[in-house]
C-alpha cells in the first residue's frame, strides 16, 4: 500500500499530465530502439543505402516484396531494417513500400497511356490486386486512380 501510494506521489509530481487524460507513452519519453546496437551513423548510410536502392533498383515494384528482402539487400538484419524504415521515415514498411508504389503508379498515370488500365497499372507497380491499390492510392492521394486520371485528362485539354 506504500508503494503504490509512493508511485502515486512520484507520477503527480513529475508527470502530472498523465492525470489529465494524456496517454502514458506521451508523457514519459520511451525510447524505442535504445538497445539495437545500431549507431546513429550507420542508421543514417543505411537510409541513404536504401533509398539508392528503392530508386535505382525498384524493389516494390516486386509484388511478393518482403520485409526480409529489404533486408538482404541491404545485408543488415529485418529488425534493422525495420528501425531504419520507423526512425527515419516514420512508417511501417509496408506503408514505406506502398508509398514508392503510388508514385510509381502515379507517374504511369501521367504518361496518359490508353493501352495501360487501371488494374494493369496495379500490377505494374507491385499491388497484388486492384482493391489494395485502390485503398492505398485514395489514402496517399485523397482521390481514387480513376478521378486522378480523369484529372489530369481534364487539365491537358
Amino acid at each position: 500500500m506504500i508503494g503504490f501510494l509512493f508511485l502515486t506521489v512520484f507520477f503527480c509530481y513529475e508527470y502530472p499530465n498523465i492525470f489529465n487524460g494524456k496517454s502514458i507513452k506521451k508523457v514519459i519519453p520511451f525510447i524505442k530502439y535504445q538497445r539495437t546496437g545500431l549507431s546513429k551513423q550507420f542508421s543514417l548510410d543505411l537510409k541513404d543505402q536504401l533509398m539508392y536502392i528503392m530508386d535505382t533498383e525498384k524493389p516494390y515494384l516486386n509484388g511478393e516484396l518482403r520485409l526480409n528482402n529489404l533486408a538482404d539487400l541491404l545485408n543488415i538484419s529485418r529488425n534493422h531494417a525495420s528501425q531504419v524504415i520507423n526512425e527515419h521515415f516514420k512508417l511501417s514498411f509496408f506503408e514505406f513500400i506502398n508509398k514508392y508504389r503510388i508514385d510509381e503508379a502515379i507517374d504511369l498515370l501521367e504518361k496518359l497511356d490508353e493501352s495501360l488500365t487501371i488494374t494493369d497499372i496495379a500490377y505494374q507497380v507491385g499491388f497484388n490486386n486492384r482493391v489494395s491499390f485502390y485503398k492505398a492510392f485514395k489514402k496517399a492521394t485523397g482521390v481514387t486512380p480513376l478521378e486522378y486520371k480523369e484529372h489530369i485528362i481534364a487539365s491537358a485539354q
